[in-house]
């Protein structure tokens, strides 16, 4: 019998601190009105425990989790954006197992993260842990019915002290290819979310399926998903990453689906780049994220405030001495 807690927001029921910072959970008035899991017995009670826990449970964060963790630093969220099995997951494992070798990530070194059971979960598809079992890429990510994609955290710190709380999204490629036919369908809810929330884009263009017997619909999916998020990602960074190119080089595309892909990116995100990686060499993995991180590390500075001209007399624009 688990006693719940009546706050939405707070899962100290699930061994998570008190959202409201109370240590003795008989203090806090939402959890005293708060209701069990299961009915109790006549003259049973619940008892109200009284311990120092984190505000997380290790797995990956959802908006909930957002309340706690945002004020503490700025935060940027990175919107990997694909189809079904491009690679995506792949791209942020990739750079998990980067920390964890102790390299930086955009100038920032590894200081923590609220996500390490989601990412522990991830890399255990890529060790030895035994001989019946050879690691090999982690699985799809399930479809869902969340309104927002489970986020990934990693803390990065720089030699100049200045700290970022880096959000990765881990979104099923479902959404974004129902997205970019019908940008209000009900499917593609975590979709629209990620696109509006995101600092910056990682498009990712599989090379093994656009050099397959499905290549055809490949590039349709990536035509469509580049022109709808043109519509929406305004100054926004886009980095068009071409992964799994130890199967097919991008040199070895069929030069009409690798020309049309890149016209359609030069005319719906103008400012977009374009990279290629490769799990043969995992620092390609880390150069896309850092190079997306970078770009937005600091925050872009407000427009200068212009005050209108109302008159062209000189007498109507005289606006004081300055001390």
């Amino acid at each position: 019998m688990t006693k719940r807690c009546s706050n939405s927001n707070c899962y100290v029921h699930e061994g998570e601190s008190c959202v409201d910072g109370h240590l003795d959970l008989a203090e806090c008035e939402h959890y005293r009105s708060g209701h069990s899991d299961s009915k109790t017995k006549a003259g049973q009670s619940t008892p109200i425990e009284s311990a120092a826990r984190v505000p997380w449970s290790g797995a990956t964060l959802g908006l909930s989790d957002l309340i706690t963790l945002l004020p503490r630093a700025r935060s940027i969220l990175v919107g990997v954006l694909g189809a079904h099995d491009a690679g995506k997951t792949t791209l942020l494992l990739g750079n998990y197992l980067t920390c964890l070798r102790g390299s930086a990530i955009a100038e920032g070194e590894f200081c923590g993260s609220w996500t390490l059971g989601a990412w522990e979960a991830l890399a255990a598809w890529s060790r030895f842990d035994d001989a019946a079992r050879k690691p090999h890429f982690p699985p799809h990510t399930p479809r869902g019915t969340s309104r927002a994609p489970g986020l990934l955290h990693l803390a990065l710190r720089r030699t100049d002290q200045t700290l970022r709380d880096i959000l990765l999204s881990d979104a099923p490629g479902e959404w974004f290819t129902r997205w970019a036919i019908n940008e209000n369908a009900p499917e593609a809810e975590g979709a629209r979310w990620t696109v509006e929330h995101a600092d910056t884009f990682l498009v990712i263009a599989d090379c093994d399926r656009l050099s397959g017997p499905e290549r055809g619909s490949a590039r349709t999916d990536l035509r469509q998903l580049l022109e709808r998020l043109g519509g929406h990602v305004g100054n926004r960074p886009v980095i068009l990453v071409w992964t799994k190119t130890d199967k097919k080089s991008l040199a070895e595309l069929t030069p009409g689906i690798r020309d049309s892909i890149q016209k359609a990116l030069k005319e719906a995100i103008p400012h977009a780049t374009e990279m290629t990686t490769t799990v043969g060499h995992p620092e390609s993995l880390t150069e896309a994220i850092s190079i997306a991180v970078n770009s937005v590390w600091e925050p872009s500075r407000c427009s200068p405030i212009l005050e209108p001209v109302l008159h062209h007399q000189p007498f109507s624009a005289f606006r004081g001495r300055k001390c």
